[in-house]
C-alpha cells in the first residue's frame, strides 16, 4: 500500500510539473504569437492571390532535438522561411546582437538572421534528404510590431511584406513535393514540442 501512494505521489507530481510548464510556455510564447498571426495572414493572402501554400509554427527535426520555424510559405519560387520578431522601439546594429532601445533603456537583442539561418540550413538538409535539393530555400525576417523603427538590415517592417513577396524569382519548383516532404518529418509530438519550447537555453523573442 505505501509503495501505491507513493507511486500516486509521484504521478500526481509529474502531471502538476507538465501543467506548470505548459501553463508557462502558454503565457511566455503568447506575446510572440500576435506578430506571428499578423504575419501569417500577410502570407495566407499572398499564397491565395499566386498560388502556394502556408505551414506555421512548424517544429522540424534538428540534431537530437527540433527547432521551431514560424512560418514556411511555399510557390513557385520555392521555399521562403520566415522569422518573426514582434518588438518594439528603435533597432539597429547588423551584427550579432542589434541594439534595441526603449525609452530610455537599451537592450541587446539577438539578430534574428542568424537565428533563421539555423532554419533555412535545416529546411535544405530535409529537402536534400528527400531529393530535392535543387528546390531553392530562402530565409527572411519580419519585425511585426508597428512601433518598430529599423535602422538595420536584420528584417523587414510588416509593410514591406507583400511587396518583398511579389519580387520573389519565379523558379518554375515543384512546391508541392516540398510541401509533402517536409510535413512528412515534420515532429508532432506535443510533449517535444514543449520540451524545445521550455528549455533554457532557447533563445526567447
Amino acid at each position: 500500500m505505501p509503495g501505491l501512494q507513493m507511486a500516486a505521489w509521484i504521478a500526481a507530481g509529474l502531471v502538476g510539473l507538465f501543467l506548470l510548464l505548459w501553463i508557462g510556455n502558454w503565457c511566455a510564447k503568447h506575446r510572440g504569437r500576435v506578430g506571428e498571426r499578423m504575419v501569417a495572414a500577410q502570407l495566407r493572402r499572398f499564397a491565395r492571390k499566386h498560388g502556394g501554400k502556408v505551414c506555421s509554427n512548424v517544429y522540424l527535426p534538428l540534431y537530437t532535438g527540433t527547432c521551431e520555424i514560424d512560418h514556411l510559405l511555399f510557390g513557385s519560387f520555392g521555399v521562403l522561411v520566415v522569422e518573426t520578431k514582434h518588438v518594439g522601439g528603435e533597432i539597429s546594429g547588423n551584427g550579432s546582437q542589434l541594439r534595441q532601445v526603449l525609452g530610455s533603456k537599451t537592450h541587446q537583442l539577438y539578430n534574428p538572421q542568424l537565428q533563421n539561418k539555423t532554419h533555412v540550413d535545416n529546411v535544405r538538409h530535409h529537402l536534400r534528404k528527400a531529393g530535392l535539393e535543387r528546390i531553392p530555400v530562402q530565409g527572411l525576417v519580419v519585425f511585426s510590431n508597428p512601433r518598430a523603427v529599423l535602422h538595420t538590415q536584420a528584417g523587414i517592417p510588416l509593410s514591406r511584406l507583400q511587396d518583398t513577396l511579389c519580387r520573389l524569382p519565379d523558379a518554375r519548383q515543384p512546391w508541392k513535393q516540398a510541401y509533402a516532404a517536409l510535413r512528412a518529418v515534420q515532429v508532432r509530438n506535443p510533449l517535444r514540442q514543449l520540451w524545445h519550447d521550455w528549455k533554457p537555453h532557447r533563445k526567447k523573442r
